[in-house]
């Protein structure tokens, strides 16, 4: 559900695509000149766990509908001490450690595709992103890795400090397939992620425990009213063509014989 008040929902609808249906109805809504679509990840309950998400066919109606740009809001733990709870972080990169999600290419029922994933990321939305934020004096951490776990539990606090110790920053549920998904279908995308919490290994304070989720709660309340005002300001100014390559990633097709595996290139 579109829980933005300042946009005027014009229109919802569930398209199904080749991949399913996405995990909710799309809200598409009007904000000034431009006009924007949002969709619940999880599901307007939040009922759908994060190795369930319907993640392609989130994507691929987006795609359908006319979307070009995808900037997806991300709930994450730190995994460094300087990147606080109640930080902002665009991520530039991500680490997978997830098993048995839709990222397979026997769900296209046809050949696979080698897609170059060194910048995960579009670059130029993500600096779109971060002059919306200097332009509200909004302290965000311009890049940053995300490491991705299976969930939906969080991590033992052994494997949280495996992760802290490979110098990753961040720590996320939902950031693969999601992103690798969104540059298949050749659309621009860059996540705004909220920390919330330390993870379990890095430290005793504001880790997910019992004795914290109040505090942790209120951080999470602000962080949304943080994103909202990122995403709100960004949504003001009609925006530019971008100069990257994510919707010609996979334009020039070729054939690799003899086994007759298609592939596209750039």
């Amino acid at each position: 559900m579109c829980t933005f008040e300042e946009l005027k929902v014009i229109s919802k609808i569930k398209p199904k695509t080749k991949y399913g249906f996405p995990s909710d109805t799309i809200s598409i809504c009007e904000f000034g000149n431009e006009f924007v679509a949002f969709i619940p990840r999880h599901g307007s309950k939040h009922a759908i766990a994060p190795h369930k998400v319907p993640y392609k066919a989130n994507l691929a109606a987006l795609k359908e509908i006319g979307v070009e740009y995808v900037i997806g809001t991300c709930i994450t733990g730190s995994l460094k001490n300087d990147i606080a709870p109640g930080s902002i972080v665009l991520p530039d990169q991500f680490v997978n450690l997830t098993w048995g999600r839709d990222d397979y290419y026997e769900a296209d029922e046809s050949s696979f595709i080698h897609l170059p994933m060194g910048e995960p990321y579009c670059n130029q939305l993500r600096k779109e992103i971060i002059k919306v934020a200097d332009k509200i004096s909004l302290p965000i951490t311009p890049q940053a890795t995300v490491a991705v776990i299976q969930g939906p539990r969080f991590s033992t606090a052994a494997e949280s400090q495996w992760l802290s110790a490979n110098g990753w920053d961040i720590v996320n549920m939902t950031q693969y397939p999601e992103c690798y998904f969104a540059r298949e279908l050749e659309l621009c995308y860059a996540a705004i992620a909220t920390v919330t919490d330390y993870d379990v290994g890095l430290q005793k304070s504001l880790v997910i425990d019992p004795n914290n989720m109040n505090a942790i709660l209120e951080i999470f309340k602000k962080n949304i009213q943080k994103t909202k005002s990122l995403l709100l300001a960004f949504s003001e100014n009609t925006m530019p063509k971008l100069n990257c390559e994510c919707s010609s990633t996979i334009s020039k097709p070729y054939y690799d014989q003899p086994n007759n595996t298609f592939h596209k290139r750039r």
